[in-house]
């Protein structure tokens, strides 16, 4: 399991990174969010849609969603006081922008880890390919782990460049922000490995809602980039473009595992 999360991400944040070379900020961005819109329409289904389809019907349980929710979105806020300020783009404050980015997007893949570890303890099959449903479906979510990491690469581009210098601080940075965004995925595949077996009606459902709420944290810091500087007609179908790219990416990758 270590593996399918540590791998994808960091070959993910590779290419993203080979990509800076040549897409400025604002490009890199739009991209960027092009992938979030995806993801955010992919978490806040695991979430259950945040219990709308229960009405105003859903209880303690629906109220719970919503207060973890709103614990997501509000402690990643808080922890980047200067997020609205006019007076500084970001920049330089620091490689702490990708790491928050990193969590933020993240803490949604210790659900998949969680579906993961559950299904590990529970399956019968001697097959593990089969167990996690075939070949398409492992594909699909390797390329999901390649390609949500990369929202983190483009946070790093945007507001840390300079905070490496050589290749090896590089890697180095880039190894950080491997493991920040796939250490709560190998958590939550440990944990739901052992707690399903004494638990077997374990609901993860509550982890998607954290993740989707943190997760707003990033399409803010990854948005700014796109109002910056001068703009034209052709600027803003090009960033159209690269929104749309983004997001049919994750949307590929999603259909082979429909």
């Amino acid at each position: 399991m270590l593996a399918t999360f540590l791998i994808p991400t960091f070959v993910g944040l590779v290419i993203i990174s080979v990509a800076a070379r040549y897409l400025g900020a604002k490009y890199l961005a739009a991209f960027a969010i092009g992938l979030y819109l995806w993801f955010f329409s992919d978490t806040i289904g695991d979430a259950s849609l945040l219990g709308v389809s229960e009405g105003f019907t859903g209880g303690i349980w629906q109220v719970v969603l919503w207060v973890v929710f709103l614990i997501g979105v509000l402690v990643l806020f808080s922890a980047d006081r200067g997020m609205f300020s006019e007076s500084t783009d970001g920049t330089g404050l620091g490689f702490v922008i990708p790491v928050l980015v990193a969590l933020a997007v993240g803490i949604h893949g210790f659900g998949e880890g969680a579906g993961i570890g559950a299904t590990a303890a529970t399956t019968t099959s001697t097959n593990l390919i089969d167990a996690f449903g075939g070949v398409t479906a492992g594909a699909a979510f390797v390329l999901h782990k390649a390609l949500e990491p990369m929202m983190v690469g483009a946070a790093y581009w945007i507001y840390a460049k300079n905070h490496a210098q050589t290749t090896s601080g590089r890697v180095m940075d880039i190894g950080v922000l491997t493991l920040a965004f796939t250490l709560p995925g190998i958590l939550g595949g440990a944990v739901a490995y052992y707690l399903i077996q004494a638990f077997p009606g374990a609901d993860f459902t509550y982890v998607f809602a954290l993740g989707l709420g943190t997760s707003i944290y990033a399409a803010m810091r990854l948005c700014r980039p796109l109002f910056q500087g001068p703009s034209s007609r052709m600027e803003s179908t090009k960033i159209a473009v690269l929104i749309l790219i983004g997001f049919a990416c994750l949307y590929t990758a999603a259909l082979l595992h429909s």
